[in-house]
Parts: structure tokens; sequence; C-alpha cells
């Protein structure tokens, strides 16, 4: 579905550990998604052409497959959620519309009109995973409520602005 007007997320918690989960890019954005994504899941996958050398490391270490090649829609086949980071719009809208042909979930980092799910800001402490987003708009809000939220849990920030 795509998002036309602004409102309220639902926060939805859920259990990615098992996902088969495709990004492509290999600059900041997915960086910091890959980052995040390494406390939830384990089968990552990362296709670009170029990546940052933080991504060559998590590779080296066996904690990302790296593809480091242009995109093919075949990358996209067995994945359970997708993230399209890259600086190409054409790629995005190429990941965005296989995605929905195949009814994988998607976020593309780009266009939030183009995302099925929101990707948030994570804190995290022991068991306790706090996710927040706002309607995409207020992105300094967002980084207020979580520099509150680490600094009440104690926690860490593992993901966001």
């Amino acid at each position: 579905m795509k998002r036309t007007e602004s409102k309220p997320l639902f926060p939805l918690f859920t259990d990615i550990s098992g996902y088969k989960i495709v990004i492509v890019g290999g600059g900041s954005v997915a960086l910091r998604r890959v980052r995040t994504l390494l406390s939830f899941a384990s089968d990552l996958t990362v296709v670009a052409p170029k990546v940052r050398p933080e991504l060559e490391e998590l590779a080296e270490a066996g904690r990302v497959r790296l593809e480091r090649r242009p995109y093919r829609r075949e990358d996209l086949y067995a994945a359970q959620l997708v993230l399209a980071a890259t600086d190409d719009r054409q790629v995005n809208e190429d990941v965005y519309s296989a995605c929905k042909c195949l009814g994988i979930l998607v976020n593309v980092a780009s266009d939030r009109r183009k995302c099925d799910f929101q990707f948030p800001s994570v804190v995290l402490k022991d068991e306790i995973s706090v996710g927040i987003t706002g309607n995409g708009e207020n992105h300094r809000q967002v980084k207020e409520t979580r520099k509150k939220l680490e600094a009440y849990l104690g926690g860490e920030q593992i993901y966001g602005e």
C-alpha cells in the first residue's frame, strides 16, 4: 500500500531473526540500517557495486553477505524483507516495483510513500527494545525523544539520527 497522507503509524514488533533480508545499496544509509538489523537478524545480504569500508569489514567478519555488483531482480526472490537504500531513483523504483509484485515487504529510504514499514530509531536496554518514529516530517522531535529514552533507560542507541 502506498502512503499518500501523513498519519500515525501502528508500531509492530516482530521476530525477524529467521528472515532473509536484502539491502540494496552500500552507502551510509545502508550501513546504518545494517548495523541496526544485526541486533535482530543474521541473514543479511548487501548488494551494491560500491560499499562503505565498514560494510566490507562486516562481510569479512562473516556478519553480512556482500554482493559487490549492481542489483538484479533475482536478488530479491527469496527475501522476506528488502531495503532500497541507493542514491539511484531508478534502481530504488525497480526494487519497490519488484517487491510489490513478489509480495515482499519493502522500505525505500528515499521515499516514505514507498514503504510498507518505517525504519525506526531504536534504543536497546537488556531485554527492552524501543522503536521511535514520526510521520516522516519531524526528525528533530524523534531525535529528542530518543535521547530522553536513552537517558531514562540507560540504554544504547543502535539506529537513528
